[in-house]
């Protein structure tokens, strides 16, 4: 009987020990947070709350101050510059010394060979530069808001005159009492033309291009100046068709009779 029964195989320590942190681990992973205040902020959640709270708190940005290039025109055309000493490598103190002289000696002179300043005249007479430039700016600041202001006021008081015009024209229509029986023989006359409204042509004083052609042409042909000969013949011609149509009238109301044209 002992025999026959199976033998397990036995598992080295080292797989043993690695089967164990596996499975603390799957433990660990699996298992619910011990204390729900202490577990772990996803990411996302994480940026989202940064992000909130720099909205909430936003840096202001400094502001660069602008980089002065060269020196100022006051400095560049009155300051006689200030030289500042400093000893350069490998320079002997002779030399540093010599080169100190040089420079001082060429400031005093151009302080002695300078013009003469008045820098208390020069700030006035800047002053009342500036203020003659700002006094000049609210003058004409000034004007072009007073013109709108008056424009303004001008347009209200025409608005106003246009409804009072209105007014009146239909206040006799307005407290007038219709009569019993009274009876309106024809339509009413306006002597004005309502506001706003487009004047309509009557037939015929319409500017069409047919109207003018014709007219163009009525212009260019002027009649021939007839002689006197011609006006002769015509007068003659004209005489003898309305003897001949009178002849013809009388030949109706008297039957029988010959007709004698008159000859041409």
């Amino acid at each position: 009987m002992g025999n026959d029964r199976k033998r397990k195989g036995s598992v080295p320590p080292a797989s043993r020990s690695d089967q164990r942190l596996s499975h603390e681990k799957k433990k660990k992973i699996n298992s619910k947070p011990i204390d729900q205040h202490m577990e772990e902020i996803p990411y996302k959640l994480r940026e989202i709350m940064k992000l909130r709270m720099e909205m909430d708190n936003p840096k202001k940005k400094r502001k660069r101050k602008p980089v002065r290039q060269g020196m100022l025109n006051s400095e560049l055309q009155t300051d006689i510059p200030v030289p500042k000493f400093k000893r350069r490598k490998q320079e002997s103190v002779g030399a540093y010394l010599n080169r100190m002289n040089q420079e001082t000696q060429h400031v005093i002179f151009l302080s002695k060979n300078q013009l003469d300043r008045h820098p208390e005249m020069e700030e006035e007479v800047v002053g009342e530069a500036k203020e003659a430039c700002v006094k000049k700016e609210k003058s004409q600041k000034k004007k072009e808001f007073d013109r709108r202001r008056l424009d303004k006021v001008l347009k209200k008081k025409e608005e106003k005159k246009e409804i009072l015009v209105e007014k009146n024209k239909f206040k006799g229509i307005q407290n007038y009492k219709v009569q019993f029986g009274e009876v309106a023989m024809e339509p009413p006359t306006f002597t004005s033309k309502p506001r706003k409204s487009r004047g309509q042509t009557k037939p015929g004083e319409k500017q069409l291009l047919l109207k003018k052609l014709l007219e163009e042409e009525s212009r260019q042909t002027n009649p021939a100046v007839m002689s006197l000969a011609r006006k002769r013949l015509i007068d003659e011609e004209r005489a003898r068709v309305i003897q001949a149509y009178r002849q013809l009238k009388k030949h109706k109301i008297q039957p029988g009779k010959e007709i004698s044209f008159p000859k041409s």
